[in-house]
C-alpha cells in the first residue's frame, strides 16, 4: 500500500484546525502507524469525546485511495506533512494541516519571501489601488504574494504580482478541483503557469463558509508577515490577522479615511500594534537584512509599468467598486425662459406613444409589480429570470446569482436595470434584495 493513501487517510479523520493532528503527530511520527491504532489508544491520545474520535477508528481506506487515483491522473500535487518540500513555517503553527493539495508550480516555501495580502470583498478604489500596486512592488522586488483568491482584495493583490511576472500563491476553501469563485477560473488557470493554487480540502469538497476562517491560517502561516489592505471592523481579514499575531508573524494594516466603513479594520489593528502600510518600502526594508539575496528593494520602479485596469481586464478579476459606475440618477433640470425659472407643469405631456404603454403602479403597503405582468414590456428575459431568483423578503449575495447562463458581467447589467427600475436594492457588500415601492 502507498504510504500517502494513509496520509490521506489521516486527513480525511482530522478536522482542520482542530487539535487532533498535533496531538497525534506529538506522539506518533507516521500515518502509517495512527492507521493501526486502536480505539483505546486513539482515546487515551486526543480524548475520548473528541469529534474525530470515529473517523480514526474507521479503518477504511476506499475513499483515500480514490483521491490518490484521482490525483494521479488529473497531475494534483500532494505536500504531505513529513515531506521535505511541505512548508516549515506551517510546521511551526498550532494546527497544521495534515496536507496539502496543490496544482502549478511549487515555489520554494522554506527559502522564498512571502507575505500575505487580506481585505475585503468589497474594495474601494483607493484599496484597489493600494492592494495593486503594493503587491507589484513587492512581487518586482522579490517577494510572492499570497492570498486567498476570492472577489476584491485578494483578486486584486494577485493580479498586482501577475502584472510584474513574478509567481503567486493562491489558498482556496474548497477541493483542488472546485474553482470559487467561478467568476476567477481565468485567474486560477493564470495562477497555476507560474506559481500554484493549494487547499487542504479533498477534491469535491465544496466551498462550504465555515472552511474560509480555517484556510485562513494557512495563508498567514505561509508568510513572513500579513496586509491587512481594507475591512469593517468584523471583516474576514480580521481572523487571519489574529492568525497572522498568535503565529508570531508581522502585520501590517493600510491607513484610510477616518471613519469610512472601509477603514474600521486597518483603524481597529494600528491602535492595537500593527505596523503602518504606505508603500512596498515599508516592508521590504523590515525583512531586507532576514532575506538578503532573495528581495532587492533597489528593482522597484517609480510607477507600473502596466495599466491596473486593464491587468485585472485580462485576468477575469472581479474587483468592482462604485467609482466604476458611470450611470448616475436623472433628476429634471427647473424649466427656464430667458434664462428665467419657470414653474414646471403639474403633468407633463404625454406623447401618443407612451399612452399605449401601461404605467408601473406605486403603492406604499404593496410590493413593485412582479416582473411577471409589467417588467416585460421593459426588460429583456435574462433581466426577468434573474429577478425571480431573487428571493422575497431575503438579501441574498450577488455572486451566488452567477450562473452558466448569466456571468458576472452580464449579471451586473441586469442588475443595474432592475435597481434604475426600482424593482430591486444593491446592498453593501455586494448583495441584493427585492426592493418594496
Amino acid at each position: 500500500m502507498d504510504s500517502m493513501v494513509y496520509w490521506i487517510w489521516l486527513s480525511l479523520a482530522c478536522t482542520p484546525d482542530s487539535a487532533t493532528f498535533p496531538r497525534l503527530i506529538e506522539k506518533y511520527s507516521d500515518a502509517k502507524e495512527i492507521y493501526e491504532l486502536d480505539s483505546r489508544e486513539i482515546g487515551r491520545c486526543i480524548g475520548n469525546n473528541a469529534t474525530d474520535k470515529k473517523r480514526l477508528e474507521d479503518k477504511s481506506l476506499d475513499r483515500a485511495q480514490g483521491i490518490l487515483d484521482f490525483c494521479r491522473k488529473h497531475k494534483v500535487g500532494i505536500l504531505a506533512y513529513p515531506m521535505e518540500s511541505y512548508p516549515s513555517n506551517l510546521r511551526s503553527i498550532k494546527t497544521p494541516p495534515v496536507l496539502l493539495y496543490y496544482r502549478g508550480v511549487l515555489p520554494d516555501f522554506n527559502r522564498d519571501f512571502f507575505i500575505a495580502s487580506v481585505g475585503t470583498r468589497s474594495i474601494t478604489d483607493y484599496g484597489r489601488r493600494s492592494a495593486f500596486k503594493i503587491c507589484y512592488d513587492l512581487a518586482t522586488a522579490g517577494a510572492i504574494i499570497v492570498s486567498g483568491m476570492a472577489l476584491g482584495n485578494d483578486g486584486v493583490s494577485h493580479a498586482g504580482a501577475l502584472a510584474a511576472g513574478k509567481p503567486t500563491v493562491a489558498v482556496i476553501g474548497s477541493g483542488i478541483d472546485i474553482c470559487y469563485p467561478q467568476t476567477h477560473l481565468k485567474l486560477a488557470r493564470e495562477i497555476v503557469k507560474t506559481g500554484c493554487v493549494l487547499t487542504e480540502f479533498a477534491p469535491g469538497t465544496p466551498p462550504d463558509k465555515y472552511n474560509f476562517p480555517r484556510r485562513n491560517r494557512i495563508i498567514s502561516g505561509l508568510s513572513a508577515a500579513t496586509l491587512v489592505i481594507e475591512g469593517r471592523e468584523k471583516s474576514g481579514a480580521l481572523i487571519t490577522a489574529r492568525y497572522a499575531m498568535e503565529q508570531g508573524r508581522r502585520v501590517y494594516a493600510l491607513p484610510g479615511n477616518v471613519g469610512s466603513e472601509s477603514s474600521q479594520l486597518t483603524a481597529l489593528l494600528l491602535k492595537n500594534g500593527a505596523y503602518a502600510l504606505t508603500s512596498a518600502e515599508d516592508v521590504l526594508n523590515d525583512f531586507e537584512n532576514s532575506y538578503r539575496g532573495i528581495i532587492n528593494p533597489f528593482l522597484l520602479q517609480s510607477k507600473p509599468s502596466v495599466n491596473m485596469m486593464d491587468q485585472l481586464t485580462h485576468l477575469g478579476v472581479a474587483a468592482t467598486c462604485a467609482s466604476d459606475e458611470v450611470f448616475k440618477s436623472y433628476k429634471k433640470a427647473p424649466l427656464t425662459v430667458d434664462g428665467r425659472k419657470k414653474k414646471a407643469p403639474s403633468k407633463p405631456p404625454v406623447s401618443k406613444t407612451a399612452e399605449q404603454k401601461p404605467q408601473v403602479k406605486k403603492n406604499q403597503n404593496e410590493e413593485a409589480s412582479a416582473p411577471e405582468k409589467d417588467a416585460p414590456l421593459m426588460l429583456d428575459q435574462r433581466c426577468t429570470a434573474l429577478y425571480k431568483r431573487i428571493p422575497f423578503g431575503e438579501e441574498i449575495a450577488i455572486e451566488s446569482l452567477v450562473n452558466e447562463e448569466l456571468g458576472l458581467r452580464e449579471l451586473m447589467k441586469c442588475l443595474l436595470k432592475l435597481e434604475m427600475l426600482s424593482f430591486v436594492e444593491v446592498l453593501p457588500g455586494e448583495r441584493v434584495r427585492r426592493k418594496f415601492k
